[in-house]
This record gives C-alpha cells, structure tokens and sequence, in this order.
C-alpha cells in the first residue's frame, strides 16, 4: 500500500486535519441546516434538502472530533481499518447506525413541522 502524499507524519499535523475534516463536516450539516431552516420560516410547501450531504458532514465531524482527540495514533488507527476486515465492517455498522438516526430524526422533526416526505 502507497503513502499517500498528504498523510500527516506527526501529532500535529494530524491534528490540523481532524480540524479541517471537523470544519468541512461542520459547514456541510450547517449549511444544510440553514436551507431547511430557511424553507420552514418561509412557510415553504415542501423542504428539500440534501441527506448525503448531512451524513457526509456526520461523517467528517466524527473524524475529526477523532483526529483532533487522538492526534496520529487516531489517523494510524482508521488507515488500518483497511487491512482488519472485521473492524471494517464495525466502522461501517456504526457509520450506518448514525445515518439511520440522522435520518429519523430530521424527518421527525420536519413532521412535527407539518412536512410530510
């Protein structure tokens, strides 16, 4: 398996990058969050968003609360993943597991708005 040109080499630098994913992840679901928002003040008769991009923004929070918490132990320990089959298929469980209540709860609470999807 190649390095790849980006891959931080210490505490540090991997730590700026759980903050740029936690950034990025954050801009994603605010940005969504502001549209919905939007859409609901202005009494709108539907509310489109879009969940792949909230539960991309899920995603990269959750890696970077990780990364800036554990620092180049965090980034060694998801690039392994991919050798150990089992952790995987944990990571994706648990990755489906949050999409699904993300999705649950936002249409929960677009139906007590009134919004019927």
């Amino acid at each position: 398996m190649s390095e790849p040109l980006w891959q931080p080499r210490t505490d540090t630098a991997a730590r700026l990058l759980g903050a740029a994913f936690f950034i990025g992840g954050s801009a994603l679901i605010g940005y969504q969050a502001s549209v919905i928002c939007d859409a609901v003040a202005a009494h709108a008769e539907s509310v489109n968003y879009f969940m792949a991009a909230i539960a991309l923004g899920a995603l990269g929070t959750g890696l970077g609360i990780y990364w800036v918490i554990r620092g180049l132990a965090g980034y060694t320990a998801i690039r392994a993943l991919q050798s150990d089959p089992r952790r995987m298929r944990m990571f994706f469980i648990l990755a489906a597991v949050v999409i699904v209540v993300l999705t649950a709860g936002l249409k929960i609470w677009l139906a007590s708005l009134g919004y019927d999807q």
